[in-house]
């Protein structure tokens, strides 16, 4: 349930349920692995990879940081297998990836990733060993994991301080050496823009700095002092603020798959911090929703008819 500060929140499948390992340090993610279309007798290995995949994500250190057991970052990382073929453990298929982020003083999720990476090309043996160094290339499979990973670390630490990029710019490092190494359209920058190099090269572009800093203010001086009844209009106008600032990203670049991946993350909880609660003046927030997320329009439209 959510305390009482941030009552008006209704979760409607925001708040995910995982079985971490015991050991998880930094990860509270639930792995899956399906293949409903794949034709075979040895399925056996989709089990056998999700499981080896839930232990490698939750069991691994991936920081020097040791993370409480509310500060963990929950989530989940659900691949489909279209193909396999089990003479060369060769699979191509998509990964669904979702993470959240623990809110002050509430039991509530914020979520901070929803997006479908269509371009999963890898090769799995069943019970071979998983290494992983982000300052080189080992496997497709592991680089793509441990990419997702960094930028869940990244997303997460530039929530609570502007100063902090480091693990973003690890994940740009996996993308460098996947690069060199594979031919994998999950990393090219000439493919499209809704892939693993798009991501992270918006995400660090000097020219979006504008988004890490309404990212900042969005969940550390909104989301965060929501739990506090006297704090929740300051916090609802930080946030608007916040989401006025990415307007400058939709003005040089409307088709910004930046603000794409956002608004499928964001564009609920928006909707329902900003349809309850204290009031507030927030034609202008609306305009500019209406403007970045033409998608939800109506949602929008609706939190000013409360």
């Amino acid at each position: 349930m959510i305390k009482a500060g941030f009552k008006y929140f209704f979760l409607t499948g925001l708040l995910l349920c995982v079985s971490p390992a015991v050991s998880a340090q930094e990860f509270f993610l639930d792995v899956r692995v399906q293949a409903p279309q794949v034709q075979s007798s040895d399925k056996a290995v989709f089990t056998t990879m999700q499981n080896a995949l839930r232990d490698f994500v939750n069991g691994r250190s991936w920081t020097e940081t040791r993370f409480e057991v509310a500060e963990r970052i929950r989530g989940s990382l659900v691949f489909t297998i279209d193909e396999y073929q089990p003479s060369t453990g060769v699979m191509r298929g998509n990964l669904q990836v979702q993470f959240t982020r623990p809110v002050y003083m509430s039991d509530y999720q914020s979520p901070t990733m929803m997006f479908l990476d269509g371009s999963v090309d890898i090769t799995y043996r069943e019970n071979q060993s998983m290494e992983f160094n982000p300052g080189r290339f080992d496997d497709n499979l592991t680089s793509i994991i441990g990419f997702y990973c960094y930028l869940a670390l990244g997303l997460d630490a530039a929530s609570f301080s502007t100063e902090s990029s480091y693990h973003l710019k690890q994940a740009q490092i996996i993308v460098a050496n996947a690069q060199s190494a594979n031919g994998s359209s999950g990393w090219s920058q000439s493919v499209n823009n809704r892939n693993r190099y798009w991501l992270i090269e918006e995400l660090l572009s000097p020219a979006n700095t504008d988004f890490l800093t309404s990212w900042y203010s969005y969940h550390r001086m909104g989301m965060d002092r929501m739990h506090s009844p006297v704090q929740q209009r300051a916090a609802k106008e930080a946030m608007s603020l916040a989401l006025i600032g990415l307007h400058g990203i939709y003005e040089r670049n409307p088709n910004s798959s930046l603000l794409r991946w956002y608004f499928d993350a964001k564009s609920q909880e928006i909707i329902q911090v900003f349809g309850d609660g204290p009031t507030m003046n927030q034609s202008d927030l609306i305009e500019a929703l209406n403007q970045m997320d033409p998608s939800n329009r109506s949602s929008y439209l609706s939190m000013s008819q409360r």
